[in-house]
C-alpha cells in the first residue's frame, strides 16, 4: 500500500488585504479635538437712529431658517466646522477642528444685517415682525417688506497646504463666509412679490499668520468681521439684482400721480382743507425736485384763496420743537427727517421750508437744499428774508457745480 505524503500546508506571509484599512488607519491616525469659535455679534452693528425709525423704506421681516446641512439643523448658531491645524509627525496624522457660531440665531445675525447694509446704501431699513407691520398704521407711499429664507450660512477657512506640508504643520490663513438667501419683495399688505430671486454674499479675513484661537476681546471681534462683511455684501447684491432703488420710484411716482389726481379733484368741488392735506402727501412722495416744486406751487395757490390760514396740527408743533433740539444738538439727520414730517402735515408752513433747507446745506445736499428754499419763495415771495433766501440759492449753486431753473 502506497503511503501518502502529508499535507504541507504554508501560510504566506504578509498582510491579508483586509489588513490594509487597519494599516492605513495605523500609518493614518486621525487624532486631535474640536474647539468652538464663538463669533461675537453684539457689536457689529450700531442700532438704528432716529431717522430710520421714523422714515423707513424697506421693513425687514424675521429671516426664517431653511438650511439643508443636518448639523446646522440642529444647532441654530452654528456656521459649520472645518480643520483649523495639522501636525504631520510621521506616521500620525493630527488634526484640530475648529465648530464656528454665533453667539445668537444666526437668522437674527442676518436679519440686523440686512437692515443695516440696506440703510447704509440709502433704503432706510426697519426690523419689523409680521404682526407689527400688520399693526402699523401707515407707511410711506413706495415702502416695501422684504421677507427672507436663509439657505446657507458658512464659515470655513483656506489652508496653504503646499506651503504647510514642507513646514509640516498647518494653521489657519484666511477665514471665509459664504451666505446665501431666497429673498421676495412685497408691497405691504399684499401676497404677491413684485420681486423675488436669490442673492449670495461673500468676504474673506487674512489673519495675517495668526491663529483664531487666540484670546482677547479684541481678536474676538476682529474675526466676526467676516460675518458683517458676507452679509453686507448679500444686502448688496440684493439691491443690484432686484433693482430696489427704481421699483421703489417707480411705486412712489405712481402713488404721487394718485395723490395729485385726488387733490385737484377735492380742489375742483371746493374741499381746500383735504385738496392741501393730499397735496401735503404728494410733496412728501415726490421723487425729482420738480414733482415737489409743483405740489408746493398748487398748496401756495390754495392758501392764498383762504381768507384764514390753516392752523398748525399739535402734532406737527411737538415735530418742529424736536426738530429745533437736533439742530442744536448737530444731528442734522433726524432733524431732517422731523422737518419731513412737519412739511407732509402742513405743506403751507414756509418757515420750516426755510429752516430745512438751511439744515440741508450744512450736510451738502446743496441740489435739495435749492429746491427747498425755492419752495420757501413760492409760498412766502414778499417776507423781508426772500432777498436773502435767493442769495443763498446762488451761493448753493456754485458750490454744488449745477444750476437750477427760476422760481415759479
Amino acid at each position: 500500500m502506497r503511503e501518502v505524503a502529508p499535507l504541507s500546508t504554508h501560510r504566506r506571509r504578509g498582510f491579508r488585504w483586509s489588513y490594509w484599512p487597519v494599516l492605513a488607519c495605523t500609518l493614518f491616525a486621525l487624532t486631535g479635538c474640536t474647539k468652538q469659535i464663538v463669533m461675537p455679534t453684539a457689536n457689529l452693528w450700531q442700532a438704528s437712529g432716529q431717522l430710520e425709525q421714523q422714515r423707513p423704506v424697506v421693513s425687514v421681516l424675521p429671516v426664517e431658517d431653511w438650511v439643508t446641512s443636518p448639523d446646522q439643523q440642529e444647532d441654530s448658531k452654528s456656521l459649520g466646522r472645518d480643520i483649523a491645524h495639522w501636525v504631520f509627525p510621521f506616521p500620525l496624522v493630527v488634526l484640530k477642528y475648529h465648530q464656528y457660531q454665533t453667539d445668537r440665531d444666526r437668522t437674527a445675525v442676518i436679519q440686523d444685517g440686512l437692515t443695516a447694509g440696506l440703510t447704509k446704501m440709502g433704503l432706510p431699513a426697519l426690523v419689523r415682525s409680521k404682526a407689527a407691520l400688520e399693526q402699523a398704521r401707515s407707511l410711506p407711499d413706495g415702502h416695501l417688506v422684504l421677507r427672507t429664507k436663509l439657505r446657507s450660512f458658512k464659515v470655513t477657512n483656506d489652508l496653504r497646504w503646499l506651503i504647510l506640508l514642507f513646514l509640516n504643520a498647518g494653521g489657519l490663513q484666511t477665514l471665509n463666509a459664504h451666505v446665501t438667501l431666497d429673498c421676495q419683495l412685497l408691497k405691504p399688505g399684499q401676497a404677491t412679490p413684485v420681486w423675488e430671486g436669490m442673492v449670495e454674499g461673500n468676504a474673506a479675513w487674512d489673519t495675517g499668520g495668526r491663529y483664531i484661537n487666540e484670546q482677547s476681546e479684541k481678536w474676538e471681534q476682529e474675526r466676526s468681521t467676516v460675518v458683517r462683511a458676507a452679509i453686507e455684501d448679500a444686502a448688496g447684491n440684493l439691491i443690484g439684482k432686484s433693482g430696489i432703488t427704481q421699483l421703489r420710484a417707480r411705486l412712489r411716482n405712481k402713488a404721487y400721480a394718485t395723490l395729485v389726481r385726488t387733490s385737484q379733484e377735492r380742489e375742483a368741488i371746493g374741499n381746500w382743507d383735504e385738496a392741501i392735506s393730499h397735496y401735503g402727501k404728494a410733496y412728501g412722495t415726490a421723487v425729482t425736485s420738480d414733482q415737489s416744486l409743483a405740489a408746493i406751487q398748487a398748496v401756495a395757490q390754495l392758501v392764498r384763496k383762504q381768507s384764514v390760514k390753516p392752523k398748525l396740527p399739535e402734532e406737527v408743533r411737538r415735530y418742529w420743537a424736536q426738530a429745533a433740539s437736533f439742530v442744536e444738538t448737530k444731528r442734522y439727520g433726524e432733524a431732517i427727517t422731523l422737518y419731513d414730517q412737519v412739511l407732509e402735515r402742513a405743506p403751507w408752513w414756509a418757515e420750516a421750508h426755510f429752516n430745512r433747507a438751511l439744515v440741508l446745506a450744512t450736510q451738502d445736499r446743496y441740489q435739495e437744499a435749492m429746491t427747498s428754499m425755492q419752495q420757501f419763495l413760492i409760498l412766502a415771495p414778499n417776507v423781508p428774508e426772500a432777498r436773502a433766501a435767493q442769495d443763498k440759492i446762488y451761493q448753493w449753486e456754485l458750490k454744488g457745480h449745477t444750476s437750477v431753473p427760476g422760481n415759479q
